[in-house]
């Protein structure tokens, strides 16, 4: 009878995973591969949806003024982008937690997490073993004809000794369970988690535009774009997450101020046309046979101002 089989006969647990390595990885390609697919579907049922069957009503948009902080105008927009980072946080601390075989799989592979778990069913053994010595210490203890020093002495080495080996157990279990979570910290991992985390972020910041009808044109007083466009561009905005949408507004804000800025400077500087009339008579002597002509001419003349305040003197 094999050491697996004698621990099952004697009620103990095998220090062997009962899930099959090979079965797991062609378990997980499955659901990869069904996943990705459904990734696609949605993708494209959802921009079909956005651009002909959502209920999305054209935005008025109102031109903007000279002193229009675009933070306070396009904060739906932030609210929404950051809703949607906080949603993907929870979400894979739910998978990190419960889908551990999936977490390691897209970090390190079905062979590492068999060893992984193979570790800490050992060390959790260890350390029932060296509690059970303890244990067992202790009650064989024994008090004979020695003196209380020598009884003290003995007793003290016993417990030092039990303590150490419950010390070492601990920390072979505290390494294995931190070895095991750390799937999460592999380079694989991180990679594919960014890569889903803008797939999911993406999907999720369209839906939330099209559900709450944020126009992010409209908002700037763009009129031009289509309601749906506008939809559709809005989600995709939030869905990048809240730190590049606020990278983007304060591109726009400050590419708002250079223009509202040369605008003014034009107003200011622009002369002004000032048209002053003058008639002009002129008198035609007489010539033989013709009597004199009066002849009278308007003469206009405009004169340029600059709309600019001088300085008070």
């Amino acid at each position: 009878m094999s050491n697996a089989e004698d621990n099952n006969a004697g009620g103990g647990q095998s220090d062997i995973p009962t899930w099959d390595e090979t079965y797991q990885f062609f378990r997980m390609q499955r659901w990869f591969r069904i996943l990705v697919v459904l990734v696609v579907g949605l993708w494209i049922g959802l921009i079909a949806w956005v651009l002909l069957f959502a209920p999305i009503t054209d935005a008025t948009a109102k031109a903007l003024e000279a002193s229009a902080n675009l933070t306070v105008v396009l904060a739906p927009v932030l609210a929404a982008a950051a809703a949607v980072e906080r949603t993907l946080e929870t979400i894979f601390n739910v998978l990190e937690g419960s889908w551990r075989t999936m977490v390691a799989y897209l970090g390190r592979g079905m062979r590492w997490l068999k060893s992984a778990e193979v570790e800490v069913k050992q060390a959790r053994q260890f350390l029932a073993d060296v509690a059970d010595r303890y244990n067992t210490e202790m009650e064989n203890f024994e008090i004979g004809s020695v003196s209380v020093s020598e009884l003290t002495l003995a007793a003290q080495m016993r417990i030092d000794a039990v303590n150490k080996m419950m010390g070492v157990a601990q920390q072979r279990l505290k390494a294995a369970e931190e070895n095991l979570g750390n799937a999460t910290s592999s380079k694989n991992y991180i990679n594919a988690k960014a890569a889903v985390s803008i797939v999911l972020g993406l999907m999720l910041g369209v839906i939330i535009a099209a559900l709450a009808q944020l126009q992010m044109f409209a908002l700037l007083g763009v009129s031009t774009v289509p309601a749906r466009f506008d939809v559709l561009i809005t989600g995709l905005v939030i869905g990048s997450g809240s730190y590049p949408v606020h990278s983007l507004v304060g591109i726009l804000q400050q590419g708002k101020d250079t223009l509202d800025s040369v605008k003014g400077y034009f107003n200011r500087s622009a002369p002004t046309g000032q048209a002053v009339e003058q008639r002009i008579t002129t008198v035609q002597p007489a010539s033989r046979g013709e009597p004199a002509r009066v002849q009278q001419a308007v003469i206009e003349t405009t004169t340029a101002k600059t709309t600019e305040e001088e300085p008070d003197k």
